[in-house]
């Protein structure tokens, strides 16, 4: 994996596809209390741009996906700045699903590669893997792929399973107050103190341990590993107070059957200890599974009758009201020091 990228024979024009709320929670956690991430990703997204148009990848389009509301009180401000570099904000309800941006963004560069055969180069900004099969396709279309990410926070599943694609560190586009911030983040050069291996596959003792394979499937299922502080927080939150099965017991049943391992991470100034979840483990596939074929049953529901004319449904409902818990996205989890 190469931090530079070398100038493209044949260069084409470039869309590039943000994925914004992602890239705003990731560097939310990664300044712990700095000022808000919004100007510092401008400045990336400008300093990207150039640095395609120097390649000879002029940007033709831009799109920047996110439910821009839940954000922060900058939110007006990063939609202006965006659109005056070229870019559309586009909003996305995070209330919907949690794939619900992901799944928009590939639809959209799908649809431009379809439609603009100018555009032979796609800039991905996000490290997440639920992106591979995107890449994939691209790819299949001929279509050159430059990933940019954070390398920590780039799934090694996105760039193993792409051919490689190119890969730029999103490190490099920042400004140098932007990377002093980062490198006195605790985070930032964790590695392994202690690796284990899954332990032999065994039946998991008790229902409730599925229902914890869910809630790590549904909020964390994108991440690769899952830091155990915040899992521990969502555990409690979505299960309650259950007698003898509190979130650490669940965490040792799933490890004890082998579904899950934990591992040790050194940090300055505190280590921390992450999850990692055992993808062939008969009882995490088959959790996998059930969530899939709800998520397709949920699907032809909304494109059969379930709202066909006449029907007395009024629009405003669903989300006139509440804030959602959650509406900061799943991203808030993924980089939280154990406390």
């Amino acid at each position: 994996m190469s931090d530079s990228l070398q100038p493209a024979p044949g260069a084409s024009r470039a869309a590039v596809l943000i994925d914004y709320q992602n890239l705003y929670y990731y560097l939310k956690n990664r300044f712990e209390g700095h000022q808000s991430p919004g100007d510092h990703i401008l400045d990336l997204l400008e300093r990207l741009r150039e640095h395609l148009a120097g390649e000879g990848h002029p940007v033709a389009v831009g799109h920047a996906y996110a439910d821009f509301s839940g954000l922060d009180d900058h939110s007006r401000h990063v939609q202006r700045a965006l659109y005056l570099l070229g870019i559309n904000p586009c909003f996305v309800p995070s209330t919907m699903h949690r794939n619900t941006t992901d799944l928009q963004l590939c639809i959209d560069a799908l649809g431009l590669v379809e439609h603009r055969k100018d555009l032979r180069t796609v800039v991905l900004v996000s490290g997440d893997r639920d992106y591979i099969p995107l890449v994939q396709a691209l790819q299949g279309r001929g279509c050159e792929v430059i990933m940019v990410s954070f390398r920590e926070h780039l799934s090694a599943r996105l760039f193993d399973n792409t051919e490689a694609g190119r890969f730029l560190d999103a490190e490099t586009l920042l400004t140098d107050e932007a990377r002093a911030v980062l490198q006195e983040d605790h985070h930032a050069n964790g590695q392994p103190e202690e690796t284990t291996t899954f332990a032999e596959p065994t039946d998991c003792p008790y229902p409730i341990d599925y229902e914890a394979l869910r809630i790590i499937e549904e909020y964390f299922g994108q991440y690769d590993e899952v830091y155990l502080t915040p899992l521990l927080r969502k555990l409690s939150e979505e299960l309650g107070d259950i007698e003898d099965h509190d979130p650490k017991s669940l965490i040792g049943d799933l490890e004890e059957c082998g579904a899950c391992r934990l591992e040790r991470r050194k940090g300055m100034p505190y280590d921390y200890t992450v999850l990692i979840v055992n993808p062939e483990h008969p009882a995490v596939i088959e959790v996998q599974n059930e969530m899939r074929d709800n998520e397709d049953d949920e699907e032809d529901y909304y494109e059969g009758d379930a709202y066909t004319e006449g029907d007395d449904y009024d629009e405003d409902d669903d989300y006139a009201d509440g804030d959602d818990d959650y509406a900061d996205g799943d991203d808030d989890y993924a980089a939280v020091e154990e406390e």
